[in-house]
């Protein structure tokens, strides 16, 4: 008898800590401003090909300040 009501308790709490384990994992963990930022940077080359077409004597230029050069004709 001693020994079932002892194998319900271990279980019991083994149960209890592996729930809790579990549900602390899944907390919403918030980025930082900085990590949000590479993240936003990284993803931003995502979007498919870029394509400039400038008026003569213009030239594209990124958000980053980059100008592309050798794009295709229009």
């Amino acid at each position: 008898m001693n020994k079932k009501i002892l194998k319900v308790v271990f279980v019991s709490a083994f149960a209890l800590v592996a729930g809790y384990s579990v549900y602390a994992s899944q907390q919403k963990v918030e980025m930082s401003d900085l990590a949000m930022a590479n993240v936003e940077a990284l993803a931003g080359g995502e979007s498919g090909t870029v394509k400039c077409c400038p008026d003569p004597g213009d030239e594209c230029k990124l958000s980053s300040g980059d100008i592309l050069e050798g794009q295709d004709e229009c």
